[in-house]
């Protein structure tokens, strides 16, 4: 039993004030044997008794009744696990988790569910008492100390985000944060949809004496319907789209729409159509467009989820490469450079150079080891002289292409070559774009490309094979040239260019994560071992919450019981006189 007002206890001194007044009331009065009295002897001492009997039980009525009036000025409180709101509890360390994620805002039922979740988490803020401490963490991971009306003003303004949520960590950290509290009572809350995407194949590490609850799914075991675009992005002039969702979906419609990044207020127009069922993909060809930075994006029909139903994509078109190749590069770099220029894929001129020398001026070059070994120093003095940190080294070992830069070449056989070294260490790994026998074969240093082989059937296959016009290709538009990078985040469905100066040197795609698609919910058990947590319903996970010191304020019973006392005792002091 703990008290609400401990120093109201030392009013337990007044009940010593009835048995100090009944010794003081003692008297002994004198004595005289008178004979005509003697009969009389008997019947007083019989009455005596049943006096002292009555002033003890008053005495004991009396200490009782400041007893139970002073206890229930303390405020008692006992343990008690009833129903919720049902009594106070003892200070607790609280972390709620509110799942915020882009799933959050899902429609179920009508209306969204972060709007439930929000309604969990302002009833469980609502019955904190002053001696509790509260924290409030969303998708963002962070946790949000403060006070009962300041926390309830922050869930009052939570929207679904775009930051998908780790439960497993989450859970992990907000546990660490209560177990250093030094309160009696220490809670982890996890109000979330749920979804088995968000949970890890790892377990939350909870100390121990933490109580983690997670409030059950509305429908448990049953999954919205949804489709979402996981991917887009432009591969050899169409576009890739990805779609994901609820597995065994039907297919549905895919709209693609582009516009010019130069019109930032330009309306989209539609420039293709496709079918996708969740965990399939599909190609729409992209038309022939003006040189530039285009925009576009993949749209589904709305669904339960709104969120995932379009993604953005960035396409640069750029004019033909200027190419003109030196008699040294050989007759397969002649041949591949006019089917490419037949398919106006480049043109002529010298904004890149392929061959066996570094010639002057501006413009890009891919040089090719010189077929006199004799040559290589002067190779690498002109390279030196350029400023270029790679040089031509000795010669290698035979063995297969590895590349990550440049698709359709892995595996193909080198069976000459030199290594490509770094001068004094100076060679820079983001610059490798392939490897042989882990050793750097294609180098890209400022304005030079290097080969660590001739582009000839006596040096390596890829001459001979399907892949080496493409090759040539990727090599001149791409590789030579510079390629300004696309790549993508976690955020809203959107664009956003890097600029240098007047050029545009980079863009950021950004869209939810595509795990967000699926809102299948995790299995009990799976629940149960990721997190350590029962799933409970709104009104058990209520009455749970704060269970563990729950304490029910008996002041009411005592007052009552001191009532009835003070009944008895004025009944007793009335017949006792």
């Amino acid at each position: 039993m703990t008290f609400l007002h401990p120093l109201a206890l030392l009013g337990l001194a007044a009940a010593g004030i009835p048995a100090l007044l009944h010794l003081l009331e003692r008297r002994v009065p004198p004595e005289a044997e008178f004979p005509p009295i003697r009969y009389l002897s008997e019947a007083e001492r019989q009455s005596a008794r049943r006096l002292k009997l009555r002033h003890l039980l008053l005495l004991v009525l009396r200490t009782t009744l400041i007893a139970l009036i002073v206890m229930a000025a303390a405020r008692p409180l006992v343990r008690s696990r009833g129903a919720v709101g049902g009594g106070a509890h003892e200070p607790t360390a609280l972390a709620l988790i509110l799942d915020n994620s882009p799933s959050s805002g899902a429609v179920v039922d009508g209306h969204p569910l972060i709007e439930r979740l929000k309604t969990v988490v302002r009833a469980a803020i609502s019955r904190a008492a002053p001696g509790d401490r509260l924290w409030l963490m969303l998708s963002d991971g962070v946790a949000r100390a403060g006070s009962r009306d300041a926390l309830l003003a922050t869930v009052d303004s939570v929207v679904p985000g775009w930051r998908r949520l780790d439960l497993t960590g989450a859970v992990a950290r907000a546990s660490r944060l209560v177990d250093a509290e030094p309160l009696p009572g220490r809670e982890v809350a996890v109000v979330s949809d749920l979804q088995r995407t968000t949970l890890g194949e790892g377990r939350a590490d909870i100390p121990r004496g933490v109580r983690v609850l997670a409030l059950a799914p509305a429908s448990s075991g049953e999954a919205l319907a949804n489709r979402g675009v996981a991917q887009a992005r432009v591969e050899d002039g169409a576009l890739a789209i990805t779609v994901v969702g609820t597995p065994g979906g039907s297919p549905a419609p895919v709209t693609v729409r582009l516009r010019p990044a130069s019109s930032p207020a330009g309306r989209s127009h539609d420039v293709g159509r496709a079918l996708a069922a969740p965990g399939s993909s599909a190609n729409v060809p992209l038309p022939s467009v003006a040189p530039g930075w285009w925009i576009g994006e993949a749209v589904l029909d709305p669904d339960e989820l709104r969120a995932d139903d379009r993604r953005a994509f960035v396409w640069r078109v750029a004019l033909p490469a200027r190419v003109r190749a030196d008699p040294g590069a050989g007759p397969f770099v002649a041949a591949a450079l006019a089917v490419l220029t037949q398919g106006r894929r480049i043109v002529e001129g010298g904004g890149v150079v392929i061959g066996e020398r570094l010639p002057g001026g501006t413009g890009t070059t891919v040089l090719l080891p010189p077929v006199d070994p004799a040559l290589i120093g002067q190779a690498n003095r002109a390279l030196a002289s350029r400023g270029v940190r790679w040089r031509f080294g000795g010669a290698g070992t035979p063995g297969p292409i590895g590349t990550a830069a440049v698709a359709g070449i892995n595996g193909l056989g080198v069976t000459r070559r030199y290594r490509l070294e770094g001068a004094g260490g100076g060679g820079d790994t983001t610059d490798v774009l392939a490897t042989v026998n882990d050793d750097p074969w294609l180098v890209r240093a400022g304005d030079v490309v290097l080969l660590g082989s001739r582009l000839d059937t006596a040096w390596t296959a890829l001459p001979a094979s399907p892949a080496f016009v493409p090759f040539v290709d990727v090599l001149v538009n791409r590789l030579a040239r510079g390629e300004a990078p696309v790549t993508e985040a976690e955020g809203p469905p959107g664009v956003a260019f890097q600029v240098r100066g007047a050029d545009t040197v980079g863009a950021v795609v950004s869209a939810p994560d595509a795990r967000e698609s699926d809102l299948t919910p995790a299995a009990p058990d799976v629940v149960r071992r990721a997190i350590g947590a029962e799933l409970l319903d709104e009104g058990r996970f209520a009455v749970e919450q704060y269970a563990g010191t729950r304490r029910t304020d008996v002041s009411t019973l005592l007052l009552a019981l001191a009532l009835l006392v003070a009944g008895v005792e004025l009944g007793v002091a009335t017949r006792a006189h």
